[in-house]
């Protein structure tokens, strides 16, 4: 067993499940007996009218695999018919990658991982919005984008959602841009240089009637355009990342505003503030590894799957280490591919307990990364004392602290339209009936923290609005007054990373922090108590303030209120808890002697105050 399927146990016995269950619902595709990659390529008649191509990584080089190793089609003729006969255009898709990218001798096994990974079914997103229409009692099973069929939750996701995953093929030639979605294996590895721009461009200019002598290249080199085109959406991970934030401006409006940008889709954003992992020149494969990215196993969430960690990076603590010889056979591969030392001790992941390639020690044993586009090695800084000293933040995870900003939308109403023309993302065709979603409030503001506890294990983590919505299904449904209507938070990884981490006050004296909503918060120090008034008014629906997640110190709703089993707003006690440190604080500094002596030790610190201090 390799090193990796070593830490990542069951992760082997998964593989071997999913290859049964590939073979079971395609019991025509080929062994790997059957499909065959040489080791040196035989002449192939290809070559006759398409001499002289370039382009070509040293791995995909016809000279090494042949054309048919990719493009099938018959190679022993120089009939442009039979030539061409089966021929596969555009290569990679998952639709046909066992034939192609995992046939035997390339990359076996791969295209079962894509599979079965998130970025291809999508999971998560289809069993939440299926349970918020009232299709399905929990949030925790397994689904799949390519297997929906036609409920209001399904056309819904049929109508706005299903092109951005993996399986949605690739159907004409070109370069990734802003509006690419899905692809197969092209998705990331796919490149256009300038010139095979050019002479993709010249090809169509005039009519297919002169052949490109420029190929794409397929590689490691996966850039940040590449993950732009799904995750410039929902989460806008993408856009955050770069530090732009979507606006509800049309592109006729722009005319005379500054930092605002136009995405290929005519949405306008406007620039508030980078990930400092951005400004330093990371991209995000340097965080992102082929776990991540190609999936390892089923999972029915974002956060399960994802296996980078702040803390792999940003320690204190003696790493663990693996040396070249234990990584596993991929990691081997790719790290030849990059041109990375072989001779680092490369750090292993907490969570994964997987070696990371690009992170490792140095002589000094400094933690080192290297980025894997650039090649540029970056020394990274340990966390802060506020970080590490006592136990006050041991369940905060970095990024309740260090977020800049999220995105956050209010006030959706969603409904169907039966006289509007749609577009079926998965079937490519045009149908009657249309989902229509309206939303007001675009914030880019820090977020809430709420709590996940899942398997004895409790973290703080930041949370956005995932709906505060009416829904209303009278359209699809026929029924009069089928609406509902939704208060559902989400937790969020919001790509806006700053160095310097949120303030005491920042989050223990702010109502959006505590799950209240935008307004004034006020410690009365007379009466020892807190007050707030809400910027918004009162929503009729739960009696909540329209950006609210929770009511003010009021005990948990006994109605769900999040997008996750696992996860919830503080509770009564927690609120009292957090609020008693905000109290402290409306005297005490954040830099003064009691507010460290209350990160180190809470209760101790607390004896000591006098009649004029909170209770």
């Amino acid at each position: 067993m390799t090193q990796r399927l070593k830490y990542l146990f069951p992760i082997g016995a998964i593989l071997v499940i999913l290859w049964a269950l590939h073979y079971t619902e395609n019991p025509s595709s080929p062994s790997s007996s059957e499909v065959s990659a040489p080791e040196a390529a035989p002449k192939e008649s290809c070559l006759t009218c398409h001499s002289g191509m370039t382009g070509f990584t040293a791995s995909h080089n016809p000279e090494k695999i042949g054309c048919v190793s990719c493009h099938l089609g018959n190679p022993n003729t120089e009939n442009k018919e039979a030539a061409h006969d089966n021929m596969i255009v555009i290569p990679g898709n998952l639709s046909d990658a066992a034939l192609t990218c995992s046939s035997s001798g390339c990359h076996v096994g791969t295209n079962i991982r894509v599979k079965y990974s998130l970025m291809n079914t999508m999971s998560g997103v289809v069993g939440v919005d299926k349970y918020v229409f009232g299709e399905i009692a929990t949030l925790d099973g397994l689904h799949d984008i390519k297997a929906l069929g036609t409920s209001a939750a399904d056309t819904h996701l049929r109508n706005l959602c299903a092109s951005c995953h993996l399986g949605n093929d690739k159907l004409e030639t070109g370069p990734v841009s802003e509006l690419t979605r899905g692809g197969g294996c092209n998705a990331c590895h796919l490149n256009y240089s300038p010139e095979a721009k050019k002479a993709h461009a010249d090809y169509h200019r005039y009519e297919k009637k002169i052949l490109p002598t420029v190929h794409p290249s397929l590689s490691l080199h996966v850039t940040n355009d590449h993950c732009f085109g799904c995750h410039s959406r929902s989460g806008r991970l993408s856009t955050n990342y770069e530090g732009w934030h979507e606006t509800q401006l049309k592109p006729s409006e722009m005319a005379g505003k500054k930092n605002l940008r136009l995405l290929e889709d005519n949405r306008v954003f406007t620039y508030i503030q980078d990930d400092v992992h951005h400004a330093k020149g990371l991209d995000c494969i340097d965080c992102h590894s082929s776990l991540d990215v190609m999936g390892y196993g089923v999972f029915a969430h974002q956060e399960d799957a994802v296996q980078a960690d702040c803390r792999d990076c940003h320690n204190q603590e003696k790493a663990t280490t693996v040396n070249f010889d234990r990584l596993d056979d991929e990691s081997k591969r790719i790290v030849k591919r990059r041109g990375i030392d072989s001779s680092h001790r490369f750090v292993v992941s907490q969570k994964s307990n997987a070696a990371l390639i690009n992170v490792f020690l140095n002589k000094e044993n400094e933690r080192m990364m290297i980025g894997k586009n650039t090649g540029k090695s970056f020394k990274l800084t340990a966390p802060s004392s506020k970080c590490t000293q006592g136990g006050a933040h041991a369940d905060i995870t970095c990024s309740a602290c260090h977020t800049k900003w999220a995105p956050q939308c209010i006030s959706c109403h969603t409904d169907y339209n039966t006289t509007q023309e749609s577009y079926d993302l998965l079937s490519n065709r045009d149908k009657m009936g249309s989902w229509q979603e309206e939303g007001a409030h675009f914030f880019a503001e820090y977020p809430a923290l709420g709590v996940v506890e899942k398997e004895g294990d409790r973290k703080i983590r930041t949370f956005i609005p995932g709906m505060i919505m009416t829904l209303d299904q009278s359209g699809f449904s026929g029924k009069k007054n089928d609406v509902s209507h939704h208060r559902l938070y989400a937790p969020t990884s919001a790509h806006t990373i700053a160095a310097k981490g949120q303030s005491c006050k920042g989050c223990h004296n702010n109502p959006v922090v505590l799950g209240y909503g935008r307004g004034e918060m006020t410690y009365e120090k007379q009466k020892r108590q807190w007050s707030f008034k809400p910027q918004f008014n009162l929503w009729k629906e739960d009696g909540l303030p329209l950006d609210a997640w929770i009511g003010f110190l009021q005990k948990s709703p006994d109605k769900k209120n999040a997008t996750r089993t696992h996860a919830r707003s503080f509770n009564l006690s927690e609120q009292q808890k957090i609020l008693r440190v905000g109290a402290c604080l409306t005297c005490h500094e954040e830099n003064s002697q009691v507010s460290q002596d209350m990160l180190k030790d809470f209760s101790k610190t607390i004896e000591r105050k006098i009649d004029q201090c909170a209770d």
